[in-house]
């Protein structure tokens, strides 16, 4: 029986700055995420994933996606994810590989609806852009 393969919905990115400050500097990164069955059959998931940096300075850079399909490489779905979003905020390659070595997609991330929300909009409200001085 064949099925679709997961596939990007939507994306939305929240990005402090265009770029990150220092590749070379230490930056953070982490991800979360949330899912749901779609239809009677077990496979089909809708997947929504939040992963995001934060540079030397504290820069913030989120990328919100969803993806739709066959549930089979969720995991590498979020690696992808991270590693496209770094390309994106022009972290170097050689970077990117020693970060990603030992990255590891475990499903302890997972959260609920609600504490996934509620979770995207906290980091949300870290971001420089949204804070009063």
């Amino acid at each position: 029986m064949y099925t679709s393969p997961l596939k990007e919905f939507s994306r939305n990115d929240y990005f402090d700055q265009s770029v990150i400050n220092d590749d070379m500097a230490d930056f953070s990164f982490d991800f979360f995420f949330s899912g749901k069955r779609i239809g009677s059959r077990k496979e089909l998931i809708d997947l929504f994933v939040v992963t995001w940096i934060m540079d030397d300075i504290e820069n913030i850079f989120i990328r919100y996606c969803i993806y739709s399909g066959d549930k089979a490489n969720w995991k590498e779905k979020i690696t992808d994810q991270l590693k496209i979003l770094m390309q994106d905020i022009n972290v170097s390659k050689e970077i990117i590989s020693g970060r990603l070595r030992y990255f590891e997609v475990k499903s302890e991330k997972y959260l609920p609806t609600e504490a996934f929300e509620k979770k995207f909009l906290d980091l949300k409200s870290r971001m420089k852009r949204f804070q009063e001085y």
